[in-house]
Order: structure tokens, then sequence, then C-alpha cells
């Protein structure tokens, strides 16, 4: 499991878990309602570790059991507070807080620059999908539109078949071009 995974809904599991310690339910209470809300990878591990809980097991042990999987800061975050709950009685509500604003701010930043990166890729994308034909058709036709200069001394048009030849390569190297470029904007989502 990666990072991006446990990121996608960290935001929502912690105003779920602030919204649920904050009308007075109990921390498991609130992974039993987190665990069946939907919220990806972290609906997953809250249900094995309310399973490990019924069958038995601390909540401590099970909460330490995630944190070692956790490969998100944010994540490992939340389980590392809500352990110090459990083991020490700490305010979980206000560090739900800090924590669900620190990670709207990480998001906003990634998200940033994500827009940032990819700032130019419309123009870009624009040139080479409308103009790369354009030209690329000019020089298909350019023997029909020079014939008339053949026979002059030192000019040479090229035959209609090479001239095809270019049209058509370039094409394809327009679309490969596109396509690079759509998987490059594609690699660099940030998973928000």
């Amino acid at each position: 499991m990666s990072a991006q995974e446990e990121d996608i809904n960290i935001i929502y599991a912690l105003r779920g878990i602030q919204v649920l310690i904050g009308a007075g339910v109990g921390l498991e209470t609130a992974m039993i309602h987190i665990s069946k809300g939907g919220y990806g990878r972290i609906s997953k591990d809250f249900s094995k570790a309310i399973s490990g809980v019924k069958s038995g097991q601390k909540l401590e042990n099970e909460l330490s059991r995630l944190i070692k999987s956790a490969k998100s800061d944010d994540y490992r975050r939340l389980l590392n507070s809500m352990l110090n709950n459990v083991t020490s009685n700490t305010d979980l509500l206000s560090s739900l807080v800090q924590q669900a604003t620190r990670a709207e701010e990480h998001r906003n930043d990634r998200l940033k620059r994500y827009v940032e990166d990819l700032s130019g890729l419309p123009e870009k994308s624009l040139i080479i999908g409308f103009l790369a034909p354009l030209i690329l058709g000019l020089a298909a036709i350019a023997p029909f539109l020079l014939g008339n200069l053949d026979g002059i001394p030192g000019v040479t048009i090229p035959p209609l078949s090479t001239m095809m030849l270019v049209y058509k390569g370039g094409l394809f190297a327009s679309v490969i071009i596109l396509l690079l470029m759509l998987f490059s904007a594609k690699s660099k989502d940030p998973g928000v």
C-alpha cells in the first residue's frame, strides 16, 4: 500500500473522527464508524483493528500494529494521537483539529505544485494538436503548390510520396508526443 492511498481519505477520516469525538462518542466507537464509512485504506485498517479488539487484543496493541504499517506521515500522526489518547488520556480533539488543518495545508500545497507543473500544458498540447497537423498538411501539398517551380535550376521539389510519408510520420509523432504529455501529467497527479 502506498502513502498516496492513505492520503486520499485522511482529511475526511480526521474530520469524521473529530466530529464523533466532539459529540462525545468514544474512540473505539469512532473507529467502528470509520471502519464502516468507506474511507479506503483507513476503513480497512480500522476494521482489522476493531476485529482484533473484539477477539481479545488491546486497542493500544492494534493501534501500534497500524502505526508500523502506515506509510503516510499524516496517517501515522493520526494513529499516534489515537494511541497517546488510549495510553495517556491526552486531548485527542484538539490534536485532531490541528492534524486536519495541517493535512489540508499539505494537500493544498501539493495541489498548488501540481497546477504550477501543468501550467503550460494546455498551450503546448494546443500547439502540437492544432499547428502540427496544419503545418504538416501544408508540407504535404507543397508538391502541388510549388510544382511550377520544378524546372528552375537549383530548386528541387520532393515527390508527393515523400511528402505524404513526412505528413503521416509527423502526425504519428504528434500523437505520440501528446500521449507522452498526457502520461507525464498523470504521473505528476498528487492524488488529492
